[in-house]
Formats: structure tokens, C-alpha cells, sequence
């Protein structure tokens, strides 16, 4: 279980001996120059939470969140004001690649979620252009470029004050909206997946957004078939949420695995590698009226 702990006496010497790999250090400051420009915020009347990120007992990485502009910060961008900021995450290297950031990043955003210093309409963070790992990441939670620079790094958001939203099964009365977004769907198939539950809505304020339906591969294994939201909505979240209470579904169904496929030529394919999706090969039909870019077959245990 990733937990995110306060950095004191007992623990900052584990903390100060993290450290990314050699070619990641120009993408992020060490972690003693973290925690001192965290001291030279709060002695100037900032907000900064420095945590430790520990897989039980073991530290794996650090991170620091912070809370508008501080009197000794110059020429700040104006998103600072008033709103929460991923200052700071890294990953010992010994760690990578096992999803740890990922889970950190859900634990990062729950702190925030509990307003510890108050409401905000936004969280944001910078990375450097050539940090294509850390652009995937916070992508992947529906951060996004502003085209705003701080310093020599970009500047991504995250919308905060969402609106109230909630997914629940697909039923009769969600007809017409379904066949906005879902145009493959035979009228028998739609009936089919409100009588087996094999269909999600997710509304944002009572109006519904986004859908997901699934199928049975070899009768035994979820397939999700088909996600989406609608285009204005898109890059704010809804699809993982939706991704993630599917699986939550299935689990609790008795599944241990579910899949899913993309076209090799879609982007699509890096949001369900964000989620955990492993590439399990591709599908290619030679066939007149079937032809289309490989469909790439993904998997995930849950």
C-alpha cells in the first residue's frame, strides 16, 4: 500500500538518499534542495508539504505539494495564485518502472482533495519538454499543457472543481444518448447490455458524458468493447474513471483479467498502458470491407 509520510527526524536521512537515474537528474532537483526551498517557502509565509512515498515501510520516492505564491517567489505564473502545485515527484531509481508513480500520483491527488489549505480551481505542475515520461504520467490523470512556460519548463493543469458526476449502469431511458456516441450498436445489442448490465454511464451534473460496454472474450474474460466521452469533455479524467469502476465491477464479479484493444495508428493505446494495460499482440483481418490499421489486443490482471 503506497502511503504519502511526513518528513521528520526519524526519516529524512532515508529521504535525502533517494535519488533518479543519472540521465533523469536534470529533470528534477535533489531532494535536500527540495526540502530547503520547502523551508525557505514556509519561512516566507508559503505553503509546502514535503512527504516521503513509502511502499509499507520502504521509502521509494518523494514528492512536495505546494500552495500558491509565497512573498520570496518571483516572477511566479499566475496559475500559482490560490491554487495547489505539484512541486515536486520523483522516484528512487531503484523503483521505476514498477508503477509506483502512477499510485503515487492517486494518493498525491487525494491529499489535495481534502483542501488542506482551502478550495482551489486548479492544480499544476512543470516538466521539462524533454521529460516524455512525466508528460505520459500526468496526461494520464488529466493534466494538460496551457502553452504557459515556467522558467525553462511547460506548465500543465488539472481542473479541481469538477462538477458532481456518477457512473451507473446503462438503462432503457439513455437510448438516444448512447447512439450519439456509440454508432456500432445494433438496437437488439443496446437491449442486450441494459438486461445484462454490461453498460456504463457516467454523468457529470445528471447529463451523461461518457459510456463503456463490454463483452465476454472466450465467454470467460471482460472485454471492453468500447469507451467514450464526449469530445468536449475529454482530458479531464472521465475515462479513467470510467476504466477504473469497470474494473472495480469485474473484480468484484469474480474476474481476475480483463482486455481490450485499440488500432496500432490511435492514441488510445497510451492511456491504456497508463492504467496498466500489457500489449498481448495484434489482430490484422485480410478480408474486403474489413481492412483497418492492426487492432492491438491489451490485458490487465486486477
Amino acid at each position: 500500500m503506497i502511503q504519502l509520510r511526513k518528513i521528520g527526524e526519524k526519516n529524512f536521512r532515508d529521504i535525502l538518499n533517494l535519488c533518479v537515474r543519472d540521465d533523469q537528474k536534470s529533470f528534477v532537483a535533489p531532494n535536500d534542495i527540495s526540502l530547503i526551498e520547502a523551508f525557505i517557502a514556509i519561512s516566507h509565509h508559503g505553503k509546502a508539504f514535503p512527504f516521503g512515498i513509502y511502499d509499507g515501510d520502504i521509502p521509494v520516492g518523494f514528492c512536495m505539494i505546494g500552495f500558491g505564491a509565497d512573498e520570496d517567489w518571483v516572477n511566479a505564473p499566475a496559475v500559482a495564485k490560490d491554487n495547489y502545485n505539484l512541486w515536486r515527484l520523483m522516484i528512487d531509481e531503484r523503483y521505476q518502472g514498477k508503477g509506483y508513480g502512477k499510485a503515487a500520483m492517486k494518493r498525491i491527488l487525494e491529499f489535495i482533495a481534502d483542501k488542506p489549505c482551502g478550495p482551489a480551481a486548479y492544480c499544476w505542475l512543470s516538466y521539462e519538454p524533454e521529460n516524455e515520461a512525466a508528460k505520459a504520467l500526468y496526461a494520464s490523470f488529466g493534466f494538460q499543457e496551457t502553452g504557459e512556460w515556467d522558467g525553462d519548463e511547460k506548465i500543465a493543469v488539472l481542473k479541481l472543481e469538477k462538477t458532481c458526476t456518477d457512473i451507473r449502469y446503462v438503462e432503457k431511458a439513455d437510448h438516444d444518448f448512447w447512439f450519439t456516441l456509440d454508432r456500432h450498436l445494433s438496437e437488439d445489442a443496446f437491449l442486450y447490455k441494459v438486461e445484462q448490465r454490461m453498460g456504463y454511464i457516467l454523468r457529470a451534473e445528471s447529463e451523461p458524458i461518457a459510456l463503456l460496454r463490454y463483452s465476454l472474450f472466450w465467454d470467460s474474460i471482460p472485454f471492453c468493447n468500447l469507451l467514450y466521452v464526449k469530445e468536449t469533455m475529454q482530458r479531464q479524467g472521465y475515462g479513467r474513471s470510467l476504466m477504473e469502476h469497470w474494473e472495480s465491477d469485474m473484480k468484484a464479479r469474480g474476474y481476475d483479467l480483463v482486455m481490450t484493444s485499440t488500432q496500432t495508428d490511435e492514441e488510445a493505446q497510451h492511456f491504456y498502458r497508463a492504467l496498466g494495460y500489457q500489449d498481448c499482440g495484434s489482430l490484422i483481418l485480410p478480408f474486403p470491407g474489413y481492412e483497418q490499421p492492426a487492432e492491438l489486443i491489451m490485458a490487465k490482471q486486477i
